[in-house]
């Protein structure tokens, strides 16, 4: 059970680089308020019901965290069906009382077109007004609408320029965004050698995206001096942690590894570790594509996996896959 609320806003979000500074919401003022004190320890111990119910009322009042957090509610599903319209519609009711999470939600929101007709003007208002209240990872999210200049002027330097402090400071995020600004982001900043650093950094704090990502740039061939045996401990990584792009890489990779000198067979080890990868991704990728290709996969995998195996593995990808 998670033990205080400021974890839950940090963790449980389904969007955790847009709750980077979520903590900030610590310095929201309480007023004394009991009902919003005992909410918050009812959230905590996982009554969403009754939290709920006294988060709504404190919403209704205009409390600026009681707004938040019903957002959050309605985005992961706490107690209730997921609705992301709903949650779009509390973060900026929270946004327009200047809580700068809610307001990079709000971004996001915009951006996506979630609870209002798309519109990336707005998302970058939102983004800029977060940033300068201290989400510095929203520079990142102005950054990446400047990188691909979508309703907004390109400007692909200045999206670096603004990403780059939170990325200098450490933020996780902020170096996920500048590794793709570097590796997907306009030609006339593509720089291979600049994506790996800032993905390496990432990866050290034990990022599954930046593992995902260095794997891939190993596997085109886009840094040199890395063998194939790297390339699958990337991906497994990113695997373990639950990164659902990372399952069909893992087990692809794992089922083309070099066949055993004395035997002309794949090493048991790998054969394992490519069923239970390939078997994950089929049931959780949403590329349905890649799903296809799984499948097909499976089947070789099969072809010469022996049978006694198959219950066993069955079960490390049902523990791998089940909920926390």
């Amino acid at each position: 059970m998670i033990k205080a609320l400021w974890i839950i806003l940090c963790t449980a979000t389904l969007l955790p680089n847009a709750l980077a500074s979520t903590v900030e919401l610590n310095k929201v003022p309480l007023h004394g308020d009991w009902d919003l004190q005992t909410a918050q320890a009812m959230l905590a111990a996982g009554d969403y019901g009754n939290a709920f119910d006294r988060y709504r009322a404190a919403a209704n009042g205009r409390h600026p965290l009681a707004q938040f957090t019903l957002g959050l509610f309605y985005q992961n599903g706490w107690g209730r069906a997921a609705d992301r319209e709903t949650a779009c519609e509390w973060f900026e009711q929270a946004a327009q009382n200047n809580v700068p999470a809610a307001q990079h939600m709000t971004g996001l929101c915009y951006e996506e077109g979630s609870h209002r007709p798309a519109d990336t003007v707005a998302a970058a208002q939102w983004f800029q007004k977060a940033a300068q209240a201290g989400h510095l990872n929203s520079y990142c999210h102005l950054g990446n609408l400047l990188m691909t200049g979508n309703g907004i002027a390109k400007n692909p330097i200045q999206a670096l320029e603004l990403c780059r402090p939170a990325a200098l400071q450490g933020s996780v995020p902020a170096q996920i965004w500048m590794g793709k600004f570097y590796l997907y982001g306009d030609p006339s900043v593509s720089n291979p050698q600049e994506a790996y650093q800032w993905f390496l950094a990432a990866a050290q704090k034990q990022s599954a995206e930046a593992f995902y990502h260095l794997g891939m740039m190993l596997a085109q061939g886009l840094i040199s001096g890395h063998n194939a045996a790297q390339t699958r401990q990337l991906f497994e990584q990113a695997a373990t942690l639950n990164y659902v792009p990372a399952y069909f890489q893992a087990g692809k990779h794992f089922f083309a590894a070099e066949a055993d000198a004395a035997t002309g067979l794949l090493p048991a080890e790998h054969l394992a570790k490519a069923y239970v990868w390939i078997s994950a991704a089929i049931r959780r990728s949403n590329d349905a594509q890649e799903v296809v290709a799984a499948r097909t996969m499976r089947q070789q995998i099969l072809a010469v996996m022996p049978s006694t195996w198959l219950a066993e593995l069955d079960r490390k990808v049902a523990r791998h896959l089940q909920p926390d």
